[in-house]
């Protein structure tokens, strides 16, 4: 009679390392995707080229709602709508009951002065004082300059409804030197 060793054989230790290895795979999958950044409307923040980790989470009511100062993606059809080639990177810089106003340069939340966390202010444009509804989000590019607008300023964006962000980006990942 041969005895078992504590946890099998070594080859069903292997077996189990793979079916574990396989569901991890799946989970991930599941989970992020990449994100490839395709133009300079993050810049300075993303460049274009860079490669991102996004998470696939979808915000309604029931799920949360994004944070002030998340870098999301649109869905790509509502993306397409505003003229992108591909999908939209983006900053939430209001979320439900804050009022956003751009005047004399400044972007204005709840009528403070708003600042990315890497230090990115004020706007050319005019936006008149709106107030973000429930489920909505109000979303402006780093790069406000630009004169296509991919974000809360075009007409096609607007104060935009959570269930068009596609997820978050969670990390970039390419290049190397820029791994953050």
């Amino acid at each position: 009679m041969q005895l078992m060793r504590p946890g099998g054989t070594k080859k069903e230790r292997e077996h189990r390392w793979y079916r574990l290895a396989f569901v991890l795979a799946i989970i991930v999958f599941i989970l992020l995707a990449p994100e490839v950044n395709n133009g300079n409307y993050m810049e300075p923040t993303l460049s274009d080229g860079q490669i991102l980790v996004t998470s696939k989470t979808t915000f309604t009511t029931n799920r949360g709602m994004p944070d002030r100062g998340q870098l999301v993606i649109l869905k790509k059809p509502f993306s397409q709508e505003a003229g992108a080639d591909d999908n939209i990177i983006t900053r939430v810089i209001a979320i439900p009951g804050d009022t956003v106003e751009i005047t004399d340069g400044k972007v204005l939340v709840n009528d403070e002065e708003y600042i990315t966390p890497n230090g990115i202010e004020g706007c050319k444009d005019e936006v008149t004082k709106v107030k973000v509804k429930e489920n909505h989000v109000f979303v402006l590019c780093d790069n406000r300059n630009t004169k296509q607008k991919m974000d809360s300023r075009n007409e096609n964006i607007g104060v935009m409804s959570s269930k068009e962000i596609k997820g978050k980006v969670l990390i970039r990942v390419w290049p190397l030197e820029k791994l953050k």
